[in-house]
């Protein structure tokens, strides 16, 4: 790999780029660093690769380019609908009679459209953009193909990111000063257009790997997979519940409102309020409290605040029916590629690298490899929850790289 300085794992100097760039999610993996990973790891060209918390689908669109078939799995219906796009084939659109079409639409009055409305939509645009965004919405609801649609409401997605009132500088939802809301220029329809061709040219346009995505929970998403059916596990789990670590939900709401139900894979309760997909995600509200029986855990537990264990077993709970799943549908000698963050709560370090290790032990797959890893690309906010006193905790500054191997 050119370009990486430090150690190896960093992948210092490396931005987002080509399809990988397509759409906003935060705490993507990096490319690169899966792409390596995969390499290293995988034996010939048969192989099915897993994602079971596939996010943007990076660790798919690697797959595919080394030549493997893939699963992926999210409950987020935002990641479930950009990952279809990355690994799609789009090679037999006519872009040329498709900028004709949305032209047509946008820029020619063909009688009054209603602006489109869900609730609070005030409170997160401006009238003005309400309107603009009515227009481009309309006009992807005339496109036949469900697969230009997917793309455009992806390409709408960027516009909402950088045309909403919600700041950027967090994964939560909180509106900008008014200040910055009246500085935000109605280019909405213009914003659009150019994503949409300028991006088009990241697409896949030749026959791809088979990539199948599952949208729903990794827990019951796993129980469909065969047992013993998948050569490599690539993914980085969620490092706690979305609530005090990365609201994944949140974040994508505000693209979920405005895309067609329609076009939207996943269970409709995720859309009720703007904090369904968080609370459903891992260690969720639905979260199923079994015994863990490890000891590291226990002890973590019972170093922090009485408040706070509840939602850390609950998420810890979650976590060991998902590996157990993982363990059962690895091959024997298919190995687990697992990048993990151990963040603090209450001021008190989770130790979730040894947590895992423990986890998959308890179901014979061993751990073969250990790396570490600084983040210096992965977009992850300073700071995150705030412990007992009410400090806010600096986010983590160094991953684990755990390479497993079912014996």
């Amino acid at each position: 790999m050119t370009g990486v300085t430090g150690s190896s794992w960093d992948f210092r100097g490396f931005k987002k780029s080509g399809i990988h760039s397509l759409g906003k999610y935060p705490a993507t993996m990096v490319a690169e660093m899966q792409f390596k990973l995969l390499k290293e790891w995988t034996t010939g060209t048969n192989q099915v690769v897993l994602d079971p918390f596939m996010g943007s689908g990076t660790s798919l669109v690697e797959a595919q380019r080394l030549g493997f078939d893939a699963i992926g799995i999210d409950i987020n219906p935002y990641a479930v609908l950009l990952s279809q796009v990355k690994t799609h084939n789009y090679g037999d659109v006519n872009w040329h009679a498709l900028k004709a079409r949305l032209s047509e639409r946008l820029f020619f009055n063909h009688g009054s459209i209603e602006n489109w409305h869900f609730s609070n939509i005030d409170k997160w645009f401006r009238p003005d953009i309400i309107r603009s965004l009515t227009k481009v919405r309309n006009a992807i609801l005339h496109e036949d193909d469900i697969w230009i649609r997917r793309y455009l409401w992806i390409c709408m997605s960027e516009v909402i990111y950088y045309h909403s009132n919600d700041r950027t500088s967090t994964f939560k939802m909180h509106v900008k000063p008014n200040s910055q809301i009246k500085n935000i220029k109605d280019d909405v329809i213009e914003t659009f257009l150019e994503i949409v061709f300028s991006k088009k040219s990241y697409l896949p346009v030749t026959q791809q790997q088979s990539v199948r995505i599952v949208s729903g929970d990794a827990k019951k998403a796993c129980e469909s997979l065969a047992t013993n059916s998948i050569d490599v596990i690539c993914t980085s789990p969620p490092y706690g519940e979305n609530a005090t670590t990365v609201t994944y939900g949140q974040f994508s709401i505000l693209f979920l409102k405005w895309i067609d139900e329609r076009d939207i894979s996943g269970d409709e309760k995720l859309l009720d309020n703007f904090s369904a997909i968080d609370s459903f995600s891992l260690g969720g509200k639905n979260a199923e409290l079994e015994p863990i029986d490890i000891r590291v855990v226990e002890e973590f537990v019972n170093s922090i605040a009485i408040r706070k264990q509840q939602k850390v077993r609950r998420f810890l709970s979650d976590y060991l029916i998902i590996i157990k799943q993982l363990s059962r549908v690895l091959k024997r000698g298919g190995v687990a590629l697992f990048t993990v963050g151990n963040r603090r709560v209450d001021g008190v370090q989770q130790p979730l690298d040894l947590i895992t290790v423990q986890m998959f032990k308890k179901y014979s797959v061993q751990l073969i490899d250990e790396e570490k890893r600084h983040i210096l690309s992965k977009k992850m906010p300073v700071r995150l929850s705030s412990d007992s006193k009410g400090t806010p905790v600096k986010s983590m500054n160094e991953e684990s790289i755990l390479i497993f191997k079912k014996v």
